[in-house]
């Protein structure tokens, strides 16, 4: 097994850095931002979920932030101080000395509709006629988006994203990952997630930070409760 690739924290860490909180016993991730960086501490903008619900920590928790800073991917465990309020709501956790960069990546999965086109592909290499419809959510990895009809777990598909933000028209083959039977609008229908199978990192990587950019925007938009 590899050792962790430690690194200085203050080359990692900047102001209005999106970060991801997560702590022992809860199995969701929390949206955060970086808002300052102190002495002994660090301030963090309240973490929330994807329906903006906040996270609720007892002093001490041992908090694990993962961080990305454009290129790598970066994670450290600290110890939550207190919340406050400055500007909005945040935290204040220990201030890390060293974080350790990823060997791999982690994808956040946030919920975006976008135009989607879906072709499901045969063993044989031919393609079914085109299903048009919009993504539930989508990640650096993979997306999720509903049919009415259900796909077999690793069945290939191709998909097609136009318009993204500093990404343009993306086609990908993908892997079925999942196939959850679910209902909308009264109706029953079929939640398709996949897995992308190849993709240029240049693209996945310009995707990764629009979707960075949707949980700022997201993050942005403040708590209603507290």
């Amino acid at each position: 097994m590899d050792e962790p690739v430690l690194v200085k924290a203050d080359t990692v860490l900047k102001l209005g850095q999106r970060m991801e909180i997560s702590v022992p016993g809860n199995t969701r991730t929390y949206a955060s931002m970086l808002d300052d960086i102190r002495e002994s501490s660090i301030v963090l903008a309240m973490p929330v979920d994807a329906k903006n619900n906040p996270l609720i920590a007892a002093p001490g928790t041992s908090v694990t932030c993962k961080a990305f800073d454009g290129h790598c991917y970066y994670k450290f465990v600290s110890s939550f101080q207190s919340k406050g309020d400055e500007n909005g709501p945040v935290w204040f956790v220990d201030r890390p000395v060293d974080v350790e960069k990823y060997q791999y990546r982690v994808y956040v999965r946030v919920k975006n509709s976008q135009p989607l086109v879906v072709r499901a592909v045969n063993m044989d290499g031919s393609r079914e006629p085109m299903i048009f419809t919009k993504t539930i959510d989508m990640s650096g990895g993979g997306l999720c988006f509903p049919l009415d009809s259900p796909l077999m777990v690793n069945s290939k598909v191709s998909v097609e994203l136009d318009n993204i933000p500093g990404v343009g028209l993306i086609q990908l083959m993908c892997r079925v990952a999942r196939c959850v039977e679910a209902e909308a609008d009264g109706k029953t229908v079929y939640q398709i997630g996949v897995e992308f199978l190849s993709i240029n990192r240049m693209i996945q990587n310009k995707l990764v930070k629009y979707i960075f950019d949707l949980q700022r925007d997201g993050l942005a938009k403040g708590i209603d409760d507290l």
